[in-house]
């Protein structure tokens, strides 16, 4: 948009020669209506250099009224045509090779420096003294006053308006010796004294002259001090009243026996001696067995009768509980105990995964509906053959069938009850004919009866161990003997199928 700018308006570039002004109001736009380039206001730039009202400028009038009578004055349509214009109208011998005339430094602007130098030396100036005073203010209300500290009073300062100073010095007396009633001091002034009738001491004490010195009204002459009291003195004004001072004993000495101390007796040690524990017990799993992935569950220990217990290498009491987490993998928990001998206990639990189990999703299918056909198929009879199957036991001994036993104790032979049938059966020992000592068939988990003991789901072809257990009394005779009669039964038969008889004997030595 081109706007009637001001053939006196421009900028400034880096060397200070004159641009291009710019056509709005900005602080780079100077006036060289005075030849020097001046700062305006962006009021009047708006109001005079941007708009036709520029004839009405007091700097542009200014620099008309230099030119001559009937000068034209052109107002051009934006601020490149009067650049130009103004240019070409100035180019000349000091112009330089784009037709541009050098600005020459004002003396407006050395003026507007040293304005602002002195205000700043003005502000400088007063902040100094704001400070000076300031600290000056803080040191008297902070410091102490050197006169009040020096100051020594003295004591001719003051006029002396005491009266005269009376001494009585009194020695202490045994608490048996009844002390007289000490005399009262009167304080006499004038040219005579009346004779004072002299108290009455004890035994103990030695009377001596009390000399009474009147202070004087007047300030201290010449800084020499009174003198002490029972001081001798020529001087006229002291008057010697007849006071009898009593004289103090010299202090006894006393000799006060001292004890001596024992010496140190030995400190008896106790050596602390360490208690056994009792049979260690360890209890350690978790709450769940089993979990699904990221589930959680207590594992919990109570211990006890050991020496220190550790928690997955962590040291921890005897009981207590931590929560534990699975991700997609079975976790296994470590517990160590270290026993009363030092040796040490690892007891291990395991924490299973249980995999999620996968959804069907049903997949619909047609089935095509069948069509029978009637088909007739003679049926021949036909006849399972029966299972045939042959029972057989045997009983033996596993080593010698008579033994020597102590009275008193209980002794066992081994015995061999095989299955020698073709199918699996319960096969069952028995005594048949019993001695005076008790007997006994045993299992070998220590499940035992008396007459018959039966063992179930014998293979065929294989063999059951088996004990026949004698306990011998305490009271039977040397050489003294019981023999049995052992028979084996093939459960499977109903019995009916059996071993031969199996003796055996035990003799009390």
């Amino acid at each position: 948009m081109n706007r009637p700018i001001c053939q006196h308006l421009a900028t400034l570039d880096t060397a200070d020669r004159r641009a291009t002004p710019v056509d709005f109001p900005s602080f780079e736009n100077v006036c060289l209506a005075a030849g020097a380039p001046e700062l305006i206001l962006l009021g009047d730039q708006a109001t005079y250099c941007l708009s036709g009202g520029c004839t009405n400028c007091p700097r542009f009038t200014a620099a008309e009224h230099m030119q001559p009578a009937g000068a034209f004055v052109p107002l051009y349509g934006s601020a490149e045509d009067a650049w130009q214009v103004k240019s070409r109208s100035a180019a000349g011998p000091a112009a330089d090779g784009f037709g541009f005339i050098e600005d020459q430094p004002s003396a407006s602007r050395r003026w507007a420096w040293l304005g602002a130098g002195l205000i700043f030396l003005s502000v400088f100036a007063c902040g100094t003294m704001v400070a000076v005073y300031s600290g000056w203010q803080w040191a008297t209300r902070t410091l102490p006053n050197p006169a009040a500290l020096g100051r020594v009073d003295t004591l001719t300062d003051a006029p002396n308006t005491r009266g005269p100073e009376v001494y009585l010095v009194l020695t202490a007396t045994p608490p048996a010796v009844a002390l007289a009633a000490p005399p009262t001091a009167q304080i006499i002034t004038g040219a005579s004294l009346p004779a004072l009738a002299a108290p009455a001491l004890p035994s103990a004490v030695t009377p001596t002259p009390l000399v009474v010195r009147p202070r004087p009204t007047g300030p201290i002459e010449d800084g020499v001090p009174p003198a002490a009291p029972g001081t001798a003195t020529t001087d006229p004004s002291l008057v010697d009243v007849g006071l009898l001072v009593p004289t103090r004993r010299p202090t006894p000495e006393f000799d006060l026996p001292t004890s001596t101390p024992l010496a140190d007796l030995p400190t008896a040690t106790q050596t602390a001696t360490p208690v056994p524990l009792g049979t260690p017990v360890v209890v350690f799993g978790p709450d769940a067995k089993e979990l699904k992935k990221d589930g959680c569950t207590l594992v919990r220990w109570a211990v006890q009768n050991v020496r220190a217990v550790y928690y997955e290498n962590l040291a921890m009491t005897g009981e207590g509980q931590k929560e534990e987490c699975i991700s997609n993998h079975d976790e296994t928990y470590t517990l160590m105990v270290v026993l009363d001998n030092g040796q040490s206990q690892i007891y291990t639990t395991t924490v299973l995964y249980l995999p999620p189990t996968p959804t069907i999703t049903p997949t619909p299918s047609f089935t095509p509906e069948p069509v029978y056909t009637p088909t007739w198929t003679p049926i021949a009879p036909t006849s399972t053959p029966a299972k045939q199957v042959a029972y057989g036991v045997s009983l033996s001994a596993n080593g010698a069938t008579s033994i020597t036993c102590t009275a008193g104790q209980t002794c066992e032979i081994g015995l061999l009850l095989t299955n020698s049938g073709t199918d699996t059966d319960n096969l069952s020992a028995s005594v048949m004919e019993g001695g005076p000592f008790s007997i006994q068939i045993c299992r070998l988990d220590s499940v035992c009866d008396k007459n018959n003991l039966t063992i179930y789901n014998v293979g065929p072809g294989n063999t059951a161990f088996v004990n026949a257990r004698v306990s011998v009394p305490g009271d039977a005779t040397a050489g003294q003997s019981a023999s049995y009669n052992l028979q084996g039964f093939s459960e499977g038969s109903g019995r009916n199928v059996s071993s031969g008889v199996l003796g055996i004997s035990v003799t009390a030595p």
